[in-house]
């Protein structure tokens, strides 16, 4: 794993303590490679994206239960957020390294293979209906590692923690000052703590933000009858759209961040990424109203090109 994470524990440790929450650290690590991680060719993730359509595959309870959590949010979004996503943003990926966009003929090739109707859970056993279908779980595992840590170091009688993997926060009980823990939400070009856009206290919860500015590809040509053509420069960002099949670009009222404050950190995770595929501040706000009385003790914080552009004026 190598994105950057932080724990802090709200008192002095013992040689042995720092020594059991090391050991903690690292068979979580190990457990998120093993089960979850699309990269690592020998995880259960991979044995599953490997399959043939029809062919089953019992799961371990572990991945069997975040399945499942996986299809809740699936079905909150409408389809739109949707970890099936993963063998057209891999087409994509590739023709955007090399400033292009994928053929149309090879988006359609893949179109049966996206949406979660495609994946059978029974009981334990999964199975794909399409051979090329494979799952990107990386818009939840973090969050979810998150939460992870936090209930396995509970377990082991700590009660004062705040972790963060990657940007996904969650805190227990108090800092070791005796306040609430708290984070602060930058603006997006003014990382200055003075100018941020909302200080959060955490009190047993969660916050996780997305934003476009994690990856990015502008692309200048477009294929037309097997020849490369200029276009108007258009940027693409990591987030890819399951029901048009593409990256969502940024463009004057495309949303540029969203953090969702949750009980848990898996939901913010999910819940901040379904706000930043809206197209615009109209519609993330009526979403965040949708979502807030399907999901209860939730709050967002959404910010838009347009209000990054008047921030800056």
């Amino acid at each position: 794993m190598t994105i950057p994470y932080r724990i802090e524990i709200g008192k002095a440790l013992t040689r042995d303590e720092k020594k059991e929450i090391q050991a903690l650290i690292e068979a979580l690590f190990f457990e998120i490679d093993t089960i979850y991680n699309k990269w690592n060719p020998d995880s259960e993730l991979t044995a599953l994206n490997n399959l043939k359509a029809n062919q089953k595959k019992r799961l371990s309870p572990k991945l069997a239960s975040f399945l499942k959590r996986c299809a809740f949010f699936v079905e909150l979004s409408s389809g739109k957020f949707d970890p099936t996503i993963e063998p057209i943003q891999q087409l994509w990926k590739k023709e955007l390294e090399k400033n292009k966009t994928p053929p149309e003929t090879a988006i359609n090739e893949l179109r049966s293979s996206i949406g979660w109707q495609n994946i059978v859970l029974e009981n334990d056993l999964f199975y794909k209906k399409q051979d090329k279908t494979a799952l990107d779980l990386g818009g939840l595992v973090k969050g979810y590692a998150v939460d992870l840590f936090i209930e396995r170091l509970k377990a082991k009688g700590y009660e004062n923690i705040f972790v963060e993997w990657g940007g996904e926060v969650k805190a227990q009980g108090h800092h070791p000052q005796g306040r609430n823990w708290a984070v602060y939400i930058s603006n997006l070009e003014d990382l200055d703590p003075e100018h941020a856009l909302a200080y959060v206290p955490l009190i047993n919860q969660a916050i996780a933000t997305s934003g476009d500015y994690l990856q990015q590809w502008t692309v200048t040509e477009n294929e037309n009858h097997g020849k490369r053509v200029p276009v108007k420069p258009v940027t693409y960002f990591h987030v890819f759209d399951p029901l048009t099949l593409r990256p969502l670009a940024i463009t004057d009222e495309s949303i540029a961040s969203s953090s969702c404050l949750a009980p848990d950190c898996l939901t913010a995770d999910a819940l901040a990424t379904m706000l930043l595929m809206c197209q615009n501040m109209e519609e993330a706000k009526a979403l965040a109203e949708k979502l807030q009385q399907a999901v209860p003790n939730t709050a967002f914080w959404i910010m838009s090109r347009k209000d990054v552009r008047a921030a800056g004026q």
